[in-house]
C-alpha cells in the first residue's frame, strides 16, 4: 500500500489534495460552508493517499447513539444543499473511473476514482480511516448491537416472570 500511495501522491494526489484543501479554505470562511470545509479536508485526505483507506459514516465510527441528533439534521441540510454539487463532481470521478478501468494498468486509479465518487455525493458526516479502524469500528459496532438485542430479551424476560 505505501508504493501504491507514493506513487499516486507524485502522479496525481499531491494536486488534487491541494485543490480540494483550497476550496475548503474558501468555504471556510462562511458559517453555512464550515461543515463542507471539513469534509473536503477529509477528501484532500482520501485524494493524496487513498490506498489502504476506507469511507465510513461517523454513525458507524463512532456508532448511532454517540453522535448528537443536532448534528445527524445538520449534517443531512448540508448534504441536501450539497447534493447538486456533488453529483456533478461524482459523475466526474465516475467518468474517470470508467476511462481508467478500460486500460489494465489503470485499474487501481479507477478504484480510487470510485472511492471518490462514493465520497463527494454525501460528504457530510462521512469520514477516511484506514481498513484496520474501519474493521474495528465495524466490530465495536456489531458487538454493542449484539449486547442490547441480549438485554432487550433479558428485559422481556423479567417482565414476564413479574407478570406471573
Amino acid at each position: 500500500m505505501i508504493l501504491f500511495n507514493l506513487i499516486w501522491f507524485i502522479i496525481f494526489g499531491w494536486w488534487q489534495a491541494i485543490v480540494y484543501l483550497l476550496v475548503a479554505a474558501i468555504f471556510a470562511i462562511t458559517i453555512v460552508g464550515i461543515p463542507i470545509a471539513k469534509s473536503l479536508v477529509q477528501f484532500a485526505k482520501l485524494c493524496a493517499f487513498p490506498f489502504g483507506k476506507e469511507i465510513i459514516k461517523e454513525t458507524e465510527l463512532k456508532g448511532a447513539n454517540n453522535v448528537s441528533a443536532i448534528r445527524k439534521v445538520g449534517g443531512l441540510i448540508v448534504n441536501i444543499i450539497w447534493v447538486p454539487i456533488g453529483i456533478i463532481f461524482a459523475i466526474l470521478y465516475i467518468i474517470l473511473g470508467i476511462a481508467s478501468f478500460i486500460t489494465i494498468i489503470g485499474i487501481p486509479a479507477g478504484i480510487v476514482y470510485c472511492k471518490a465518487a462514493k465520497f463527494i455525493i454525501f460528504p457530510i458526516g462521512a469520514k477516511i480511516v484506514s481498513k484496520k479502524q474501519a474493521y474495528a469500528s465495524a466490530v465495536a459496532n456489531e458487538l454493542e448491537k449484539r449486547n442490547n438485542n441480549e438485554n432487550a430479551g433479558e428485559n422481556s424476560i423479567d417482565s414476564g416472570e413479574k407478570k406471573n
